[in-house]
């Protein structure tokens, strides 16, 4: 077993580079669907700051990255799982350990479809924001990461919950809007 993972890696390190040029020509791609070593490859090819022992597993779309991906940092030993959304509009930032479970949603612009009576109403709420999530949280399956929110230290999201707030350090949230659940000691 050992000797044909072996060789599969081999063959996808080949592709990696004709692949990078390909995307150079045509731009960078809104969709990763590749084995993690490309999508980091990919990732850092267009600007993006991928860490070691990172793993970005597929799909995971980038929408609104304009051209490359330098918005983007992912620190070492992060973990991202499939079928994410990660709008690069703002600035995205996960500290070193952090764990994206599949189906998570990071927003970091709001602007409700450009309809001028809920922008007019809703001022406040718009706009573009970074989100940044701290060392060795846990995003669970289906979490939707509003604009401007910093996920504290060891904190963990509930899956299908929607952060809408600020996340303490050492904290368990869960919920619609997420709530504190308990303290992680």
């Amino acid at each position: 077993m050992g000797q044909y993972y072996k060789i599969i890696r081999s063959i996808l390190i080949l592709f990696k580079y004709p692949l990078i040029i390909i995307y150079k020509i045509i731009g960078p791609p809104r969709i990763l669907r590749y084995g993690s070593p490309i999508n980091i490859a990919l990732l850092n090819a267009f600007g993006a700051n991928v860490g070691k022992k990172a793993v970005i597993c597929s799909p995971v779309v980038l929408y609104n990255a304009k051209g490359n991906f330098h918005h983007l940092t992912i620190e070492n030993h992060c973990n991202i799982s499939g079928n994410n959304f990660l709008d690069m509009t703002g600035k995205i930032t996960l500290e070193k350990g952090v764990s994206l479970g599949p189906g998570v949603i990071i927003m970091t612009h709001n602007n409700y479809n450009y309809n001028p009576f809920l922008q007019e109403r809703l001022a406040h709420t718009c706009g573009v924001k970074d989100v940044l999530i701290k060392e060795g949280s846990g995003i669970k399956a289906g979490a939707l990461i509003i604009h401007g929110i910093t996920i504290g230290k060891n904190s963990v999201v509930g899956g299908n919950s929607v952060v809408n707030r600020d996340v303490p350090d050492n904290c368990f949230v869960a919920g619609v809007p997420a709530k504190l659940i308990k303290e992680i000691i």
